[in-house]
């Protein structure tokens, strides 16, 4: 996670990367940026709570990955732990809403071969259809890559989409890079 200030909107903001997520109680705004992993956005109006995950990819349903990874890669666990931390805060669940962004397929391969971004869409979706949190929000899917900022206080998410070639490879190294680390493959 980087630290950092936005003059822009004068509060300090946190930017999260690939297999991470963030819970926030104070006047901030996080971000993040996103190709075809996606991030699921929580927010609790009554105590102005916020949350934001960005996961690479879907996750399988096995013993290691729902009882052993902590990490928010896959999205079975990043939204279960951001659920979890949202409560942790003092946000009870029947009081979260949620916005889906990301699952963008930013590669000319990817459209023909890959459904990982439609797969991460899917997960998110019935996992907070499952948990009974409301999608107040969906900018998916697409050719695009996003730029999001969400105020905690207000849950309201800045949203930049583009298809500018220089941005597209920016995300597809941070998102090879990641993918290089946590899984030792591209």
């Amino acid at each position: 996670m980087h630290v950092g200030y936005s003059a822009k909107y004068n509060k300090a903001m946190k930017v999260i990367y690939p297999g991470e997520f963030y819970v926030s109680k104070v006047d901030e705004l996080i971000g993040t940026l996103l190709g075809s992993c996606v991030s699921v956005c929580l927010y609790d109006r009554s105590r102005g709570h916020s949350g934001m995950n960005h996961f690479m990819l879907p996750g399988r349903i096995s013993r290691h990955d729902i009882f052993q990874d902590r990490s928010a890669r896959y999205g079975i666990t990043a939204i279960n732990g951001l659920i979890h931390e949202m409560e942790r805060a003092g946000s009870p669940r029947k009081d979260l809403q949620a916005k889906v962004f990301g699952g963008g397929s930013i590669l000319v391969t990817q459209k023909d071969v890959n459904t990982i971004p439609f797969d991460n869409i899917r997960v998110a979706k019935i996992l907070l259809e499952m948990e009974d949190i409301p999608i107040m929000k969906t900018d998916v899917g697409g050719e695009y890559t996003r730029k999001l900022l969400m105020d905690v206080k207000t849950g309201k998410v800045y949203l930049k989409k583009t298809t500018r070639k220089d941005v597209y490879e920016k995300v597809n190294e941070m998102e090879r890079d990641y993918a290089m680390r946590s899984f030792g493959r591209t």
